[in-house]
């Protein structure tokens, strides 16, 4: 169990952040009303690109790929692009952490 907890804080900022907004996201229910803190949203719009990919990326994650497709093009595409560059950097990491051991 340390062996994990040691991996796990040693892997790449940024690939921890991704994996836990990429789970956020999975979690996340996205029809209703909720708190957000958009400014567009405060500011009376009726759409804002970063909402509607979050929105995407949640729909996506709950099989509702057309109603995905409709709330943001590009959601289904930030999955894949965002799950290769965790990929890349846990490959990165254990391609180094390899070498030093």
């Amino acid at each position: 169990m340390l062996r994990v907890i040691h991996f796990i804080r040693s892997l790449p900022l940024e690939a921890i952040v991704w994996t836990c907004g990429l789970i956020a996201l999975a979690l996340y229910t996205p029809s209703g009303e909720h708190f957000t803190l958009c400014p567009f949203y405060h500011l009376g719009f009726d759409f804002c690109p970063g909402c509607g990919l979050g929105r995407s990326i949640a729909l996506f994650f709950h099989g509702e790929i057309i109603s995905s497709l409709k709330t943001h093009p590009l959601g289904i595409f930030a999955v894949i692009v965002l799950s290769f560059r965790i990929i890349q950097l846990s490959k990165d990491y254990l391609k180094s952490h390899g070498k030093s051991n």
